[in-house]
């Protein structure tokens, strides 16, 4: 398991904009969602972005089976968006 550390409101590398993934399969993607999801969880978090921990890649995670945050909420499944694009 590994937690990285969270970028701040304020860092300049969450001003750049995310690059797409390109390399779909490979053990550094597996990887990196890997250390979003540990990083997620070990934060109390619901969601998290690959620039949050300063990697410039279009990743997003979401999901979880009980919030300390929002106790009430049903579970969401563990979900990974490559390339998201938002309409």
């Amino acid at each position: 398991m590994t937690v990285r550390t969270v970028l701040r409101m304020g860092d300049p590398r969450l001003l750049q904009p995310a690059t797409p993934v390109t390399a779909f399969g490979t053990s550094e993607l597996a990887g990196l969602v890997t250390d979003l999801f540990d990083t997620m969880t070990a934060r109390g978090g619901v969601g998290i972005a690959a620039p949050q921990i300063g990697v410039g890649l279009q990743v997003v995670l979401f999901g979880f089976e009980r919030s300390e945050r929002y106790p009430d909420a049903p579970p969401v499944p563990r979900t990974v968006l490559l390339n998201p694009v938002l309409t």
